[in-house]
């Protein structure tokens, strides 16, 4: 019975690492693709491509196990959470400057504070307080036995600011919800509105199963199984593929759509030729003034 468990575990095992290499390898290259090929008048596809990136490296870390990490795991996974605190800022801010036609480069948001902050604090705590380096290397304090102090408040932390930017999109889409349907500019905003909207929750729905197999029981310190693991990764993966799909449909709809509306600007652009700007009176008015310069 034991061997079969043990083969049965060193399936799961290998397949857990072949989805997230696969996963990882997907991402970095819609994240790539997004970045140097795809062109959005807006510059917005560079957040897109960054979003990706970041996906590809929750994939990579399932790489990771004791034998191959350079680091204790807890330890790096916490080095690593100050880079997920960037995803949902760069999400709203897709959502935002691509509702309101913002145009020009992203810069410095003010939305990435926070995880410039954790990234300092992590840093520096590790550089300079031995203390602090052995409570996040060890678990001495009781009331955190299962888990060290900022293991328990980084989670925390990014579950908090995830439900608070989810709400802000969403009501940031509320807003445009009713500006569709009115003429092929409006329906060109409504397929860029159904867009955000299939994104927007597609990432709620993945967060909502990683936080419901996952994290909860990783804060409640039960044993977060490989199987756990590997379901979210997979329904993330399959959930890509899905957005991949729709996102293709949307772009070869808005190119249909934009080949249409072009002719009807170019001819209410241009005078018609055929439009006379004087009447047959004026015309022959004209004329006879002319006659009557010629004598």
């Amino acid at each position: 019975m034991s061997t079969m468990d043990t083969h049965s575990h060193g399936l799961l095992f290998e397949g857990y690492w072949w989805l997230s290499l696969l996963g990882g390898l997907h991402c970095i290259g819609l994240g790539l693709y997004l970045r140097y090929l795809y062109r959005d008048r807006n510059d917005n596809h560079k957040l897109l491509g960054a979003i990706f990136s970041l996906l590809a490296l929750y994939f990579l870390t399932g790489l990771l196990n004791r034998d191959n990490s350079p680091l204790p795991l807890q330890q790096l996974f916490i080095l690593l959470i100050p880079a997920y605190f960037l995803l949902m800022p760069m999400l709203y801010l897709y959502c935002y400057r691509s509702l309101h036609d913002i145009k020009g480069s992203i810069g410095l948001s003010r939305h990435f504070i926070p995880a410039i902050a954790l990234v300092l604090v992590i840093g520096l705590s590790a550089l300079l307080s031995g203390e602090m380096r052995q409570l996040v290397s060890t678990s001495r304090v009781t009331q955190f036995n299962h888990v060290t102090l900022l293991g328990t408040v980084l989670p925390l932390l990014l579950v908090l600011q995830t439900g608070l930017y989810f709400y802000a999109i969403w009501r940031l889409l509320r807003r445009f919800k009713g500006r569709a349907h009115r003429a092929h500019q409006d329906s060109l905003k409504d397929i860029k509105f159904r867009w955000l909207l299939a994104l927007t929750l597609a990432m709620l729905t993945n967060w909502l199963v990683r936080m419901g197999l996952v994290i909860l029981p990783y804060l409640l310190g039960d044993k977060v199984s490989l199987a756990a693991q590997a379901s979210t990764r997979l329904f993330l993966l399959l959930s890509l593929y899905l957005l991949a799909l729709y996102g293709l449909k949307q772009i070869t709809m808005s190119a249909y759509l934009r080949g249409r509306l072009s002719p009807d600007l170019q001819t209410q652009a241009r005078p018609s030729s055929s439009r006379q700007l004087l009447n047959a009176e004026e015309l022959n008015y004209l004329q006879q003034l002319l006659q009557s310069d010629k004598k």
